[in-house]
């Protein structure tokens, strides 16, 4: 594996493209997400697939310590157990994108440090919301990231969308993680216009 966050240290906001469940794709959501000073770190996840107790779990197996300061945004289902130290915030509705966007912004200004972020997955969010309806939201909350000088990226299965979709959402980011063969392959927002 490449060391993505390095690779991508200009990039604030990447798109993870990987088929849900791949080998590859937790392996690069490490290695996105982890910086060269974990411990200090302050972290926000987003999930619309797991729990809070999995996200830190993720991270606490690779580091074996926690972030400084972390938060998890539980979306659907519910929350369920909260990890210590952790704050959990649930919206309850995953087509609740104000409320989502309203979640994060709040978690965003309470920081000092500038976040690392993971939003796991569009791919999820897109089975409760329209294309266009995503599209606007994600516009807003990647402003949102730039101005807090967050590194985020979000997981999209490029094999569960058709490929106007999954351009259409490209067009928002600074860079790809895509998969092949031969593993993650990036591409930067200069060589995607």
């Amino acid at each position: 594996m490449t060391d993505l966050y390095s690779d991508l240290a200009d990039a604030r906001n990447v798109l993870l493209c990987a088929p849900s469940m791949s080998g590859g794709e937790a392996e690069a959501c490490t290695d996105l997400l982890i910086p060269s000073d974990p411990g200090a770190a302050t972290a926000l996840w987003v999930t619309f697939r797991g729990d809070a107790t999995d996200c830190v779990d993720q991270w606490v197996a690779e580091i074996d310590e926690r972030p400084a300061e972390a938060a998890v945004v539980v979306v659907g289902e519910s929350p369920g157990s909260q990890p210590d130290g952790v704050t959990v915030e649930h919206v309850s509705s995953p087509s609740d994108l104000t409320g989502l966007g309203i979640t994060i912004g709040e978690l965003l200004s309470e920081w000092e440090t500038p976040p690392v972020v993971c939003v796991d997955s569009l791919t999820a969010m897109l089975q409760y919301v329209e294309v266009e309806t995503a599209y606007e939201f994600l516009h807003a909350i990647t402003g949102q990231l730039y101005a807090a000088d967050a590194r985020a990226h979000f997981h999209i299965d490029p094999t569960a969308h058709d490929r106007t979709t999954v351009d259409s959402i490209a067009s928002l980011f600074d860079a790809i993680v895509e998969f092949d063969e031969d593993g993650p392959r990036t591409r930067k927002r200069h060589l995607l216009e």
